[in-house]
């Protein structure tokens, strides 16, 4: 080690903890996240992993995040190692290094997508008031989507569908968009996982990866969430870092398409999330509802519960765990819950195009 190896590891340690006491208090300022972040520097800076990473036809991400795990490991145990030989600073030195990968990659995932956490919510853009919902209004809803989920049940025949195909032309109606100004546009691009199997043991339908900026699609889950996954995770891409709001923009862009299985997805997914809500108020109520689905949306709905229950373990229960906490701790208190939340947004989404019966 030339020199004072241990002065250039401080230097480094003060500079990202001073970047990220910067960034800490960019997050208390939603204006400015929005309109200088989201909208001016996130579109811009987009194009680095676009040319960097959307050309390769495989997952770059899940890559680097093996890579990245394999040297926070090398370097844990190389200190602790150099520790038990008694090599005091070339421990240190080591585990020095390690804090700097995690400040390191803690600044750059906030640096490179993560700001959009604390960006002016969707509900405030759109004038969306979803800060009473009342019983009577969710009802309306959810009785209407159940008739419409019902008749596009009948002209689906999942046997005839092309996930390849649905990918793309959902690709380019979220490159079209006109519904929500907020998105960026600069890369609309779905990839699969490195491995689809993996990605299921882990309980994953889609995610998508802040540091290579790439959105990925379990090309195994069953056919009747498909669309609204793949239009779900392009939004995270898109900029939108709330799990409800880029449930609702999925909503919003497929339910109103001319192909059956796009506008099936999106009442199958509202329909889900407003059953769900309404066991949590009165499970009479939506055991009823629920009553009213169609045999064929109910048995989609047992085929998506025995799908999942094949890869349900402790992998599945560890990763849920781990990004609960995620969430919760990057704006999202609600953690995993805050998906269901975008049946606040839906009802008055629906309660603003036209008056609830």
């Amino acid at each position: 080690m030339k020199g004072n190896p241990l002065k250039r590891i401080g230097i480094w340690v003060f500079s990202l903890l001073l970047l990220i006491l910067l960034l800490n208090g960019l997050m208390s300022n939603g204006n400015f996240v929005e309109n200088y972040y989201s909208k001016s520097f996130y579109p811009i800076f987009s194009w680095i992993p676009k040319i960097l990473f959307g050309w390769i036809p495989f997952s770059f991400g899940d890559v680097s995040y093996a890579l990245l795990l394999v040297l926070g490991i090398y370097l844990l145990l190389k200190s602790i190692f150099l520790l038990f030989r008694k090599q005091g600073k070339k421990a240190l030195y080591s585990f020095s290094k390690l804090i700097i990968l995690l400040l390191g990659i803690y600044a750059y995932f906030h640096i490179s997508w993560g700001l959009n956490y604390y960006r002016t919510p969707i509900s405030k853009q759109l004038n969306l008031n979803t800060d009473t919902v009342l019983l009577e209004d969710h009802l309306s809803v959810l009785s209407n989507h159940i008739q419409l989920v019902n008749a596009l049940r009948e002209k689906l025949d999942f046997n005839s569908l092309q996930r390849k195909e649905a990918e793309k032309r959902i690709e380019s109606l979220m490159k079209n968009d006109m519904d929500f100004p907020m998105l960026s546009k600069t890369q609309v691009q779905i990839k699969y996982p490195f491995s689809n199997t993996l990605a299921s043991y882990f309980g994953v339908s889609g995610y998508f990866n802040p540091l290579t900026h790439e959105a990925h699609i379990n090309g195994k889950m069953p056919l009747a969430s498909y669309p609204f996954t793949v239009a779900h995770e392009l939004s995270h891409q898109m900029g939108i870092g709330f799990e409800d709001e880029c449930n609702f923009i999925a909503y919003v862009k497929l339910h109103q398409q001319q192909d059956p299985w796009f506008a099936y997805s999106a009442y199958y997914e509202s329909v889900s999330y407003l059953l769900r809500s309404l066991y949590l108020v009165d499970p009479v109520l939506f055991k009823r509802y629920k009553e009213q689905l169609s045999p064929k949306v109910l048995g989609d709905f047992k085929t998506d519960q025995e799908f999942w229950k094949n890869y349900t373990g402790w992998i599945a229960d560890i990763s849920g765990l781990f990004y609960d906490q995620y969430l919760k701790h990057n704006n999202q208190a609600e953690g995993m819950a805050r998906y269901g939340m975008v049946t606040r947004l839906i009802i008055a989404y629906e309660k603003n195009k036209r008056p609830l019966e």
